[in-house]
């Protein structure tokens, strides 16, 4: 759920928090940004499905403490990284794109919300809450830590998940994803050959010829004809005997111009598109 925009601070009250890029932790980079005081580097990790976030707390470049944190499968990178930045009251992040989050005067995330309010506390208190992106991978010995320290916690925490609040995307992504799932076992199920034959686009020669999926248009029942759904369904010796037994059950001779009328009727459609996706299927299964 988002945070309402009536939900936000009055905008005297508003931070407009910026952060800083920090290429390394060398002392050519760091110096002029005259750091003191601790720094806590946070990190998020989404690995083999499992999702993980920690923080590491570092001192005169010494490690004093860590946390790690189990979240939930269906939460996501940006999850874990606005977690651990919650979870960390003066930090330095290599999660970019959770920090520009806080940029915006009026934030909508509920982790980012919840930041924004610790650093308002924070500065109500008289202290100065500095926020760097820090470059990942670049051998910066925190920053690495806080990575090794976010993937044990995806892999390995088995305690119950620290956050799992599911985002609307997530499941609207879900939806999407099992939407299709059933609507392509339905067509495989039952459609397939009839949408085959009232397009003619399938496993036909013809029509894998067309697209140079097949040598030969031919049928198989005579090198000169082609293989098309109309021969197939109306012609080919290979299904005359299926196609008596249908004309005898319909009582009407199955040529083109009749199909407008055999359609027409629920006695005569059903039994026809049973024998047509009978026919398409094999032509599908023989043009492999």
């Amino acid at each position: 759920m988002k945070v309402a925009f009536a939900c936000n601070p009055h905008p005297s009250q508003l931070i407009l928090t910026d952060n800083e890029c920090l290429e390394d932790m060398e002392p050519k980079t760091t110096e002029p940004l005259l750091l003191v005081g601790p720094q806590i580097y946070t990190d998020g990790s989404k690995i083999e499905g499992k999702v993980g976030a920690a923080l590491t707390c570092w001192s005169e470049g010494k490690e004093s403490r860590f946390s790690t944190f189990r979240l939930e499968s269906h939460n996501t990178v940006f999850q874990s990284e606005l977690y651990a930045l919650y979870r960390a009251v003066r930090m330095v992040s290599d999660s970019r794109s959770s920090l520009d989050l806080l940029r915006s005067p009026a934030v909508t995330h509920p982790l980012a919300a919840a930041i924004m309010k610790c650093l308002r506390d924070i500065r109500t208190r008289g202290k100065r809450v500095r926020l760097f992106w820090l470059m990942a991978h670049v051998g910066t010995p925190g920053n690495e830590r806080a990575d090794e320290l976010a993937k044990n916690a995806a892999l390995k925490k088995k305690t119950i998940a620290d956050y799992s609040k599911v985002l609307i995307s997530y499941i609207r992504g879900r939806i999407r994803e099992e939407s299709i799932i059933k609507w392509q076992a339905r067509y495989d199920a039952s459609c397939m050959g009839s949408v085959q034959v009232l397009t003619g686009h399938g496993g036909f020669a013809s029509y894998l010829h067309r697209f140079k999926l097949k040598d030969s248009s031919s049928c198989e029942c005579d090198p000169n004809l082609e293989e098309t759904v109309w021969h197939l369904l109306c012609e080919c010796p290979r299904y005359g005997r299926d196609r008596m037994e249908l004309e005898i059950e319909i009582q009407q001779k199955l040529d083109k111009p009749a199909l407008r009328e055999i359609l027409a009727h629920k006695k005569s459609r059903k039994p026809f598109l049973a024998f047509a996706t009978r026919v398409a299927l094999a032509a599908a299964i023989r043009n492999r």
